[in-house]
């Protein structure tokens, strides 16, 4: 469902997350931590916004995507890196990269498919490797159904599910990735409405 909808929607509802003030500051976190040259991949790349700033700090991209059109339109935003159309849940690596980041595309997951993507993140990173998350968590007043993972934007209907920090630590933590500092802001966007977003920085132990 949601690769035919991002095919359909194409980078029109993909925000400009590097300009928020928190999620900039983390992103520049990982970035400055990470080795010169290192070896990094953007899981959910999208149009490649996240790409391009990391091949701007001279680091090697490998950019995923299940939607072709975002992967065309990552080439043309971001051409130093290197892309691989394929689902997340699909990859394979081990003990490859550096950095591992995904940028508001593992809530497009339900649980399963989430601890599935989790496992193999922390295969593909290498030892003392960084894993750059954000995604939304529930509003802190409203009670969440499995019927809310399911929104309607620009006329396509998407699997969206937000996580809890204690969820993402106890997934994580089974496979030797610990949280090293967590972000909250809240956001209002046209396409998304008030978002209660979670930015989070782990490591592999």
């Amino acid at each position: 469902m949601n690769k035919k909808a991002w095919e359909n929607i194409g980078s029109r509802a993909t925000p400009q997350r590097l300009e928020e003030n928190k999620y900039k500051k983390m992103f520049e976190l990982f970035c400055t931590k990470l080795p010169k040259n290192a070896r990094v991949l953007d899981l959910g790349c999208g149009p490649g916004r996240i790409a391009k700033e990391l091949t701007c700090w001279g680091f090697e991209v490998i950019g995923i995507d299940l939607a072709g059109k975002m992967i065309k339109l990552a080439k043309k935003k971001a051409p130093k890196a290197k892309y691989l159309q394929m689902s997340m849940t699909e990859i394979k690596f081990h003990d490859e990269f550096d950095g591992v980041v995904s940028s508001f595309s593992m809530l497009c997951l339900d649980p399963e498919n989430f601890r599935k993507t989790a496992q193999k993140i922390s295969r593909a990173l290498k030892k003392n490797g960084l894993f750059l998350l954000s995604l939304n968590e529930p509003h802190p007043e409203k009670s969440h159904n499995e019927e809310d993972n399911y929104t309607e934007i620009m006329g396509q209907k998407i699997y969206s599910r937000p996580y809890t920090e204690e969820e993402i630590k106890d997934i994580f933590s089974e496979y030797d990735v610990e949280i090293k500092c967590v972000k909250r802001e809240i956001l209002t966007s046209k396409e998304y409405g008030e978002e209660y977003t979670l930015i989070i920085l782990m490591q592999k132990t």
